[in-house]
């Protein structure tokens, strides 16, 4: 069974190992191999159903390297839950945090401009809800 909903898709599984497991896998579905999502707002509307829709237990986030893409989606739900918090929250310094547990994370210099792109999105849509 397979849902997709606008750029991502879910797929629920069952896996049995000798206890039964449900797993929500999530695929973003609008980034490219190399580079970056046309806009930070299908990415953002990724993110945040990635959030609402896990409740409880690890979350597993892997790209094909698993740095690239995979770190900015760690970037982007930690300064997600830094704002909900009211929390300061400094870009470098979350890469540089990710990096020291696994080394390149968010590849490319376009990857990190596309951290910035997204909490500048994130933002802008916070004033506007005044």
């Amino acid at each position: 069974m397979r849902s997709v909903q606008g750029p991502h898709r879910l797929s629920p599984l069952c896996l049995l190992t000798g206890t039964s497991h449900s797993v929500k896998q999530l695929q973003f579905t609008k980034w490219p191999d190399h580079g970056t999502p046309a806009s930070a707002d299908s990415f953002i509307t990724y993110v945040r159903y990635a959030r609402k829709s896990h409740l409880t237990g690890p979350m597993i986030v892997h790209c094909s390297a698993g740095i690239g893409r995979s770190g900015v989606f760690v970037c982007a739900d930690v300064v997600f839950c830094a704002i909900v918090k009211n929390c300061s929250f400094n870009i470098m310094d979350i890469v540089a945090q990710m990096r020291e547990q696994r080394s390149g994370m968010v590849q490319t210099r376009e990857q990190y401009h596309f951290c910035y792109s997204i909490v500048l999105e994130v933002l802008r849509k916070l004033l506007t809800l005044d």
